[in-house]
C-alpha cells in the first residue's frame, strides 16, 4: 500500500505530512510519528527518521523569501527587484542588464531571464541608460507651435524653439498687461490716499457739509409775472405793463 513500507518483513504506517518516522512498527506497537521542528518540514506521507530543512533565502545573494515555509512545505525564494536568477537552481541573483543611450527595452527582466535591449529604431531615442525604458518618439516641435532647431539622434531628442514673431507677440502682450496692471494699482493706491487725508483734515460733519445740499423740486420759485393794465384802443383791450406810458396817440384815440 502507498501508506505502508516494508520493515523486517513487516507492514509499517507511513507518517503523515508534517511529521517524521520516530520509531517503526514492531509486532504489538505500530509507526510512532513526532512533528517536524521549526524550520523543517514534510511534504507527504514517509518512512524518513528525519524532516528535510526549509531553503533559506539568503539576502546577500539577492534572495528574498516569496512564501514562508512550513511543517508540511518548504520555503520559496525569489530575486529581489532589479535582479534575476544566475542559474536554473536560482541560488543566487544578479542584477539585471540595463539598456545603454540609445537602446530600449523590448523586453523587461522575469525572475529567470535577463533585460532584452535593442537599437533605437528612427524617429525614436532614448537619452538614458535603464532595465525599464524603452525608446521614446521625437518631439514634434510643430505640436508645440515650435520649429526645430537640431535633429534628434537615437540618443537624444530633437531641439525645438520658439517662433520669434510670436515671441515678439507674447513678449509685447505681457508687457501691456503689466503696464495696464501697474496703472490700475496708482490710481486705487491714490484714490485712497485721497480719502484717507480728507477723512483726517476734516471731521464728518464737517464733511457733510462741504457737500451742496440737495434741492427739492418745490423750493423752487418762478418769478412773478409783472402786473398788466387793460386800455381801450378803439373797443379793442390793450395790455399795458406797469410802469408804462398809458397814454396813446392822438391819431389812434381820434
Amino acid at each position: 500500500m502507498m501508506d505502508q513500507y516494508q520493515n523486517n518483513g513487516r507492514c509499517c504506517d507511513k507518517c503523515p505530512p508534517g511529521s517524521k518516522v520516530e520509531s517503526d512498527c514492531t509486532e504489538s506497537t505500530a509507526t510512532q510519528c513526532t512533528a517536524c521542528n521549526n524550520g523543517e518540514y514534510q511534504a507527504t506521507w514517509n518512512q524518513e527518521k528525519a524532516c528535510h530543512v526549509h531553503h533559506y533565502c539568503d539576502h546577500n545573494a539577492g534572495l528574498i523569501v516569496k512564501t514562508k515555509g512550513s511543517s508540511t512545505a518548504d520555503a520559496v525564494c525569489d530575486c529581489e527587484a532589479g535582479r534575476h536568477c544566475s542559474s536554473e537552481e536560482c541560488a543566487t541573483c544578479v542584477k539585471n542588464t540595463p539598456c545603454a543611450p540609445g537602446y530600449g527595452v523590448i523586453q523587461e527582466a522575469t525572475q529567470s531571464s535577463d533585460t532584452k535591449c535593442q537599437p533605437c529604431p528612427t524617429g525614436t531615442f532614448s537619452d538614458i541608460s535603464s532595465s525599464v525604458k524603452p525608446c521614446h518618439n521625437f518631439t514634434r516641435c510643430e505640436n508645440l507651435g515650435m520649429v526645430e532647431k537640431e535633429s534628434g539622434t537615437s540618443s537624444s531628442d530633437v531641439i525645438c524653439e520658439t517662433r520669434k514673431h510670436i515671441a515678439i507677440i507674447v513678449s509685447a502682450i505681457v508687457i501691456s498687461g503689466l503696464v495696464l496692471v501697474a496703472l490700475l494699482i496708482i490710481i486705487l493706491r491714490y484714490r485712497s490716499w485721497v480719502k484717507k487725508k480728507m477723512q483726517l483734515q476734516f471731521p464728518p460733519h464737517e464733511q457733510k457739509a462741504m457737500m451742496p445740499e440737495e434741492i427739492g423740486p418745490e423750493e423752487f420759485e418762478l418769478p412773478h409775472p409783472a402786473p398788466v393794465q387793460e386800455t381801450l384802443s378803439g373797443q379793442q383791450p390793450v395790455v399795458q405793463e406797469e410802469g408804462k406810458d398809458s397814454r396813446m396817440p392822438l391819431q389812434e384815440i381820434e
